[in-house]
This record gives structure tokens, sequence and C-alpha cells, in this order.
């Protein structure tokens, strides 16, 4: 009888050894520096940022605005045309804003263009090519990097989540600096797995809440990596509405 209690066991013990063994978990710090440096190879994206929680008001020339929504598309080294929703007045309203190097237009759909500097010291160049700014100082400056486990997203695409913490106000370049984020914010960063590449990014303003309203909550995807994007550029400076 002994002799079959200890054959069992060797048995176990062998079924147990010849499973998968786990993975380790990748180092948290160098997934998001792999992740960085290959999003800034990148020759041209697409991003979506949606707002939930507490309003964001935007001061523009036409009057305070609450951002809701912003679609953009990039293309290097120095184009960037986004759609904005927000609302004004109470109204919802829909801004479109195209960006060549120091050059910028804006308009409401529908109207014309205006040539005029809407955002002070932005430069599509910079998103993607300096050091300290744009995408590569908003990562850069993720603090308190942790894995949190692999996941799956809403698509079905498997990524890694990591959690961490940062100064919002270098994080915004995450949100081309449309938003000025100020204070210590949350950020949850999703890689996905397969292409080392952040696909998704949820940005929590703690100080932002209040008793009845939840703290304002970004949610950022970029998607469509060098894919062949076509940009509807404004009409030639010469004929385009000139800001005063």
């Amino acid at each position: 009888m002994p002799r079959l209690l200890i054959a069992l066991c060797l048995l176990i013990l062998a079924a147990g050894c010849s499973g998968n063994p786990t993975e380790a978990p990748p180092d948290p710090a160098a997934l998001m520096n792999q992740a960085t440096s290959n999003v800034m190879q990148v020759k041209a994206l697409r991003m979506i940022v949606e707002r939930t929680g507490a309003d964001y008001v935007m001061q523009t020339d036409i009057g305070n605005a609450v951002f809701n929504r912003i679609e953009a598309q990039y293309l290097a080294p120095n184009q960037i045309q986004a759609t904005a929703n927000v609302t004004l007045s109470g109204l919802p309203v829909e801004i479109e804003i195209f960006a060549r190097d120091d050059d910028q237009w804006w308009r409401i759909i529908g109207s014309p263009w205006l040539k005029t500097t809407f955002l002070q010291g932005f430069n599509p160049r910079s998103l993607m090519q300096d050091e300290d700014r744009g995408l590569r100082a908003a990562l850069r400056a993720l603090e308190n990097i942790q894995f949190v486990g692999n996941e799956q997203l809403e698509d079905g695409t498997a990524v890694y989540h990591l959690r961490s913490n940062a100064d919002g106000a270098v994080v915004s370049w995450l949100m081309l600096y449309l938003v000025q984020m100020t204070g210590q914010v949350e950020v949850n960063a999703y890689i996905d797995s397969a292409q080392t590449l952040p696909v998704k990014f949820v940005i929590v303003q703690p100080e932002t809440a209040t008793e009845s309203e939840e703290p304002t909550t970004w949610t950022m995807e970029l998607y469509d990596f060098n894919a062949d994007i076509q940009l509807d550029e404004p009409q030639a400076a010469a004929t385009a509405t000139t800001a005063p």
C-alpha cells in the first residue's frame, strides 16, 4: 500500500510539472518605453477622445464651450485634422480644425475656413518628434507604472493593462493639448500585446469630482496605425478667410 501511495504521488507531481509554465508578467516600465518608441515611428494614425463625468469648459473665440468628443487624424510629419463636438450656449456644435506646421485653420461645420491661431504654440510636427512635448513627453511623464493584467478590449484586441499616475499638464499632450488638465491624474493604459502599441488610455481627474458629479474622465482610443489617410485640407491660404 505505501508503494502504491508513493507511485500515485509521483504521477501527480509529474502531471503538474508537465503543464505549461505560467508566463511571467512583463516589466511595466520597459513595456511602456517600448510602446512609446513604437508609436513614435508611425506615419499616420486616427484617434478618438471622449469625456464623461464633470464638464470640461474650453475658452474659445466664440465663447465658453463644453468639450464632449474629438475625432482626429495625424499624417506625418506635420498635419492634423480634427472634428470636435462641443456644447456652446447649450447647443451642440461641431468645430473642425486643421493644422499644418505653424499654420492653423478652424471653422464651425458648414461655414468657411478661418485661418487663425486657435492654439498658441501648437505644431503637429511636435506631436511625434519633440522630446519635451507631444506624445513622447506625455508617456514619459507616467509615474509608478504597474502591470494590472492581460485583458481584451471590446473588439477582441488582446492588451496589456497598465496603471499609473502623472502630472496632468504634461499628459495633456496625449489629447493634442486641446484639453489642458491640471493636478495629478490617474492613467490606465492598454498596450496591444501583438504590436506593442498603445491603443487606449483612460485618464481620470480626481480633483474634479463633486458630490453630484463623477470626476472628469477622458477615454482615448488610437487606431489605424500607418493607414492610408487622406485629409480634407482647407482651401489655399490665398483664398481662405484670414482673421485680422
